[in-house]
């Protein structure tokens, strides 16, 4: 038997899938490749309806990211020399930084204890 005999491609799926899934769409603008839109679609779909309704503020097309790939130095602070390297293996070059280089206290953050030092533990 050759292969072509049972591997068919199908325009309509048969009555043993669509009858027990109702409601099931496919969005050819949604590729597999491109997991990032998959996961912004998710997002959006998950608050689609109350940003309808007006509830929370409509979600960005565009996020700060850029929908580019992301590497944080969050343990290793020096590893822009590691990504330089991994791009160029890769025959690829270019990356921005976004954020500040050292992790800092948003302005918001309080950073002084309320508590009195003991001994042991000095306070600043």
């Amino acid at each position: 038997m050759r292969a072509k005999e049972f591997i068919t491609e199908q325009s309509n799926l048969p009555d043993r899938i669509t009858k027990p899934l109702p409601a099931t769409w496919v969005i050819p603008e949604l590729q597999n490749q491109n997991a990032y839109l998959q996961y912004r679609f998710a997002v959006a779909l998950a608050c689609a309806k109350a940003a309808r309704n007006g509830d929370i503020p409509k979600m960005d097309k565009d996020s700060v990211w850029g929908e580019n790939q992301l590497v944080s130095g969050y343990m290793n602070p020096d590893i822009a020399d590691d990504i330089d390297f991994a791009l160029g293996e890769m025959g690829l070059k270019g990356k921005q930084l976004v954020t500040s280089k050292e992790s800092e206290e948003t302005s918001d953050t309080g950073i002084v204890s309320p508590l009195k030092g003991f001994k042991g533990y000095k306070r600043k």
